[in-house]
C-alpha cells in the first residue's frame, strides 16, 4: 500500500507516520489482550475480530470471522508476526483462510494453514511460489517499522513462503461457516484477482485493497480504472452496512464506498477538478484528495 521511496511530488513514506497512531477510530472497539504483541486485536463486532499490524507502515488488517462450525481468516498479513499462533489463542474452530487478493502483505502467512481459498485467476496462481527476501525487503525498509519486531523473527532472512490453495474461488461462490456465509464478489480494479466478501449476518463487506480510508492506488499495471468503477458499482448495490478494509481502519460506513464511486466517476468524466501530479514506482500519476480518502490514477 505504501508509496515507493522516491522524491517526486512527495510520494514517499512520511517521516514518523506513526505519530498519527493510534487512529482514533479504534477506540470504538474492545481491545483483546493476547501473547502476540505485533498484532493489535479488536472485537469489531460480536463475531468478527480485526487483527491489526499497526507497527508496519502498511497497517495491514486481517479479520477473523467466527461461524458456528468454522472460522474464516480473511487474509494472513505480511508474515512478520505469528498469525497462526494468534488464531489458536482466539478460537478452537477449524480455520479456512480466504484471501481478498494475492499480494504478499495479505498472503504472507498462508503457508501456515491447511485450508486456503483464493480467487482463480492466472495472476493469483503465479503468486503461490511466495516472495524472496529481496522482493519482501521493502516492508522492513527505512522508516517502515516502528514497533519492536516479534521475538524469533529474523529480518535478514525474511521472505514469503510458498503456499497451497485448497479452494479455487469464482464469482458467486459461498463459504459456509455454519450459520453464516462469505459470498465471493469479484471486484477487480486494484488487481485483477481481487474479491470482496459479503457477510450478511453482521452486514459486513470485506473489501481487501480496493477500498480503505487512505490513498487508494489505481495506477499500477495491474490496476484498471474501468474495472475499478464497475467493481464499486457492484459494491454499492450489495446488501451490507459496513465495509471492512484491509488497511488502516475497520468498520467504515457504506456511504464512504458510495462517495468513492461518485469521485472516481467524476475523475473518469474529467470533472473532478484539481489534482496533484507525481511519480510512483516510475509511473506518472495524478492524486485527487477527498475528506476520507484519496484516489491515485495513472496520468494518461
Amino acid at each position: 500500500m505504501a508509496y515507493s521511496n522516491n522524491t517526486d511530488e512527495g510520494l514517499i513514506v512520511p517521516k514518523k507516520w506513526y505519530d498519527a497512531l493510534p487512529r482514533p477510530s479504534w477506540k470504538r472497539f474492545v481491545q483483546v489482550n493476547t501473547n502476540h504483541a505485533w498484532f493489535d486485536v479488536f472485537e469489531t463486532t460480536p463475531e468478527t475480530y480485526a487483527l491489526y499490524e499497526s507497527g508496519q507502515f502498511e497497517e495491514v488488517i486481517s479479520y477473523l470471522v467466527i461461524g458456528e462450525e468454522k472460522a474464516a481468516l480473511v487474509d494472513t498479513g505480511n508474515g512478520i508476526g505469528d498469525i497462526h499462533g494468534l488464531i489458536e489463542e482466539l478460537t478452537d474452530l477449524p480455520i479456512i483462510v480466504v484471501n481478498t487478493h494475492a499480494h504478499a502483505d495479505h498472503t504472507g502467512a498462508n503457508w501456515a494453514f491447511d485450508e486456503v481459498a483464493l480467487y482463480d485467476h492466472p495472476r493469483a496462481r503465479n503468486r503461490l511460489r511466495g516472495r524472496t527476501h529481496e522482493e519482501m525487503g521493502n516492508f522492513l525498509g527505512n522508516g517502515m517499522v516502528w514497533k519492536p519486531l516479534p521475538k524469533g523473527f529474523n529480518p535478514t532472512t525474511y521472505h514469503s513462503k510458498p503456499f497451497k490453495v485448497t479452494h479455487w474461488l469464482k464469482e458467486g461462490d459461498k463459504i459456509d461457516l455454519g450459520g453464516k456465509e462469505l459470498e465471493i464478489i469479484h471486484t477487480p480494479g486494484h488487481t485483477p484477482d481481487s474479491v470482496s466478501l459479503l457477510e450478511k449476518r453482521e452486514r459486513l463487506l470485506f473489501t481487501g485493497d480496493i477500498f480503505y480510508q487512505a490513498p487508494i492506488y489505481i495506477y499500477s499495471l495491474d490496476s484498471d480504472i474501468n474495472e475499478f468503477i464497475s467493481s464499486f458499482r457492484k459494491m454499492v448495490k450489495a446488501d451490507y452496512d459496513w465495509a471492512m478494509p484491509a488497511h488502516n481502519e475497520a468498520l467504515v460506513e457504506k456511504k464512504v464506498i458510495e462517495s468513492v464511486l461518485t469521485a472516481i466517476e467524476s475523475i473518469k468524466a474529467g470533472k473532478a477538478g484539481t489534482f496533484k501530479p507525481g511519480i510512483a514506482n516510475g509511473i506518472k500519476v495524478r492524486r485527487y484528495d477527498y475528506p476520507k480518502f484519496a484516489l491515485i490514477i495513472r496520468n494518461e
